[in-house]
């Protein structure tokens, strides 16, 4: 009787302080079973017929707000991956900040994605996004950075000690700003407040999404913009994204990309396709299907296949649960 009240007061005191703090325990697991064709093994030698149970994405992640009164709050955010396939925790650090909210917008600083990778995804381009059929892994990690049929372009990118201001939702408007003072930009020879700078605008109406974004690094000489549009209608999704990048991909160097993709929803099920070209003179290009299943509300399987021009592929089941 003794040892059951001592372990009901110890679970009351642990539990009330995270009660009063109004926190949120969260996270995603999603793995995947890949076959990939032109793939870069460890020694840098392209092999065919690689096999690969991979984690991607997968992650836990804990936020919570402190009401202030008088509409204000305190928010935060601390979210890291957690690798599935090798067990191994606290990989690579997500979205990480402090701030505040109010009617005026969100103010926040830490690490963050850009406005202008907020712009990219608002659209809805990346469905089935970090599955194979990511334009990202498409275009580059399907072959483990072998480069081989690359599409370059430029998704913004997630900053250590980014300051960032949202805005309000005015009437489906949402405008987004941020700047990343030199020392954390990863620029070189970076000293200033704002030597990074990341802008975007976006919209979203009756089944309409807008977006519109710019993004430069420390001396101004490396930018990059897009614009992007998408158009739901009954059970049928349209996704359209331009790109100009000038030296902020990896790749380096000036591309434009373009980048479509559709979706068509039937009960439980929905089939994606999805194109992507360099629209360099070499034009590279990559496309792919896929469908997804949802077993419920916070699970889904699915299976996806990708091509390339030189008919570099990969194939890939998986499943993603959230939580």
């Amino acid at each position: 009787m003794k040892k059951a009240i001592l372990a009901a007061t110890i679970a009351t005191l642990v539990a009330a302080p995270a009660a009063s703090a109004n926190v949120t325990i969260y996270g995603q697991v999603h793995v995947a079973i890949e076959k990939y064709d032109g793939f870069q093994d460890a020694w840098e030698v392209i092999q065919d017929d690689v096999w690969a149970v991979k984690s991607i994405a997968s992650r836990i992640g804990f936020k919570g707000t402190e009401d202030l009164g008088n509409g204000l709050s305190v928010i935060w955010k601390a979210e890291t991956t957690y690798d599935f396939a090798d067990g191994s925790a606290w990989g690579s650090g997500r979205n990480a900040y402090i701030g505040l909210a109010g009617d005026w917008g969100t103010f926040l600083y830490g690490r963050h994605d850009s406005p202008y990778k907020m712009a990219y995804y608002s659209t809805g381009i990346e469905m089935m996004g970090d599955t194979i059929l990511d334009f990202k892994r498409m275009g580059d990690n399907m072959h483990n950075g072998s480069d081989l049929e690359d599409i370059e372009f430029w998704r913004g990118d997630r900053y250590n000690g980014a300051i960032a201001y949202i805005s309000p939702n005015m009437n489906g408007l949402t405008i987004a700003g941020a700047i990343v003072p030199g020392a954390n930009s990863g620029g070189p020879g970076g000293d200033g407040l704002a030597d990074a700078v990341s802008l975007a605008a976006m919209y979203a109406n009756n089944g309409l999404k807008l977006a519109m974004a710019y993004e430069s690094n420390e001396d101004g000489d490396d930018d990059s913009w897009l614009v992007g549009a998408s158009y739901t209608m009954n059970n049928m999704t349209l996704a359209v994204t331009y790109n100009e990048d000038s030296g902020m991909d990896d790749g380096g160097g000036d591309h434009e990309a373009l980048l479509v993709a559709g979706s068509y929803r039937a009960g439980n099920n929905n089939f994606v396709v999805k194109y992507g070209d360099d629209l360099d003179s070499d034009s590279d290009w990559v496309w792919g299907i896929g469908v997804e299943h949802a077993l419920s509300k916070r699970s889904m399987a699915y299976v996806a296949y990708a091509d390339s021009q030189d008919d570099d592929s990969a194939l890939s089941v998986g499943m993603i649960h959230k939580f």
